[in-house]
């Protein structure tokens, strides 16, 4: 099938149109990790859930075991502080196995 001449002109205007897009990597809104390059907005929208995930973890850990992940996954934690007023529940064997599996799952997360 042939082209027209107005979807040709169409398509070499959008092509020379990405030239003069703005470049998302430039200096004023990224971070450097390791010589990885984000842009800062990406950065905060990765780092809430990864919060998320962190909260998950200790709520399970402690509500199935009593303690959270600085004793299960220690190099996770990087040494910070454990959570206050964190106990386990008084729960049935059945419950709390359910409860240690949905804490796994989410170390398994992180």
């Amino acid at each position: 099938m042939a082209l027209t001449a107005t979807s040709t002109v169409t398509i070499t205007t959008l092509l020379i149109s990405l030239f003069f897009l703005p470049k998302i990597y430039s200096s004023e809104f990224t971070v450097d990790h390791h010589h990885i390059r984000f842009a800062k907005a990406d950065v905060d929208l990765l780092e809430f859930p990864l919060n998320l995930e962190f909260f998950e973890a200790e709520f399970f850990l402690y509500g199935a075991l009593g303690y959270g992940l600085d004793k299960v996954a220690p190099n996770l934690t990087k040494g910070w502080p454990t959570p206050l007023g964190a106990k386990k529940a008084n729960s049935d064997h059945f419950t709390q196995d359910v409860i240690l599996q949905f804490a796994y799952q989410e170390v398994g997360h992180l």
